[in-house]
């Protein structure tokens, strides 16, 4: 078992990727301003897995929500709440 690596869940708390036993790559990335919402189309994750996630760049502050259907992967401001959005960077890691 390796003592390093990445572990993502959703939120029904399934674990949805595992990087101590799958080969990924970084498929897209993007910094997004404060409060931004937008999307873009992956053609070529057609059929694979992938897991997406905002890692924001602003301590204190919130990254958006990132979902993806389809080949599309969406990401949505957070509004309201105790803490203020922030800057993020949006990463696709595709998967076989």
């Amino acid at each position: 078992m390796a003592g390093y690596g990445l572990k993502c869940w959703n939120g029904a708390g399934t674990l949805t990727l595992d990087l101590t036993d799958t080969i990924s790559r970084l498929r897209y990335a993007v910094e997004v301003a404060a409060g931004a919402s937008s999307s873009v189309v992956l053609s070529d994750i057609d059929g694979k897995s992938t897991v997406q996630f905002a890692i924001a760049t602003e301590a204190s502050k919130v990254s958006p929500v990132v979902t993806r259907s389809g080949t599309t992967i969406s990401w949505l401001a957070r509004t309201g709440g105790s803490y203020p959005a922030s800057a993020a960077l949006i990463v696709v890691f595709i998967y076989d």
